[in-house]
């Protein structure tokens, strides 16, 4: 029996891991930063990140993964998004409200996001003060040929939004009116 390096009787000196467990460790994919929630008539889904601006780059994704599939939607596009909010949760309501107008009007299909500026009010919070969120939705037009539409959405709500902060970053829950 032929024995790879290692010290001699000992064994190798990194044994590899072959069983059943082991090869669907090797196999999962990474997990997403948002999960759906069960809802009689509408789609929810809590989308995490570890930074504010990281939960609504998630929460753009699991709209448009509710939306239509985006393993085909070539990033040939960016567009600029600025949307501004009396408080953070009107933010998130603003921002999905967006991309769900550019989808649906503007026949936009996004793949990827990014945001380039999120500011809160200061904490002495003047009348005048507001959220704003600056962000990049990269994407296509819809070509019926190659894109597939999965579920139509009706509109973001405002039924149990909320962002808050939890212990690894922060969360947000949102539902859609399908």
């Amino acid at each position: 029996m032929k024995r790879s390096k290692g010290r001699r009787g000992k064994g190798t000196s990194r044994e590899r891991k072959t069983g059943p467990a082991a090869r669907a460790r090797r196999r999962r994919p990474p997990a997403k930063p948002y999960e759906f929630l069960d809802h009689p008539a509408d789609v929810g889904f809590v989308a995490r990140g570890k930074s504010l601006a990281d939960a609504f780059v998630a929460s753009a994704e699991a709209l448009c993964a509710c939306g239509w599939e985006a393993k085909n939607v070539r990033v040939r596009e960016s567009i600029d998004i600025e949307v501004r909010a009396a408080t953070v949760e009107d933010l998130l309501y603003s921002w999905l409200s967006e991309l769900l107008f550019l989808s649906d009007a503007e026949r936009w299909v996004f793949k990827s996001f990014s945001v380039t500026g999120l500011n809160a009010p200061p904490k002495e919070r003047a009348p005048a003060a507001a959220w704003s969120l600056e962000a990049q939705a990269r994407g296509e037009r819809f070509n019926p040929r190659r894109h597939r539409a999965r579920t139509y959405i009706k509109a973001v709500t405002y039924h149990q939004l909320a962002v808050k902060e939890v212990q690894h970053g922060w969360q947000a829950t949102v539902f859609l009116d399908v």
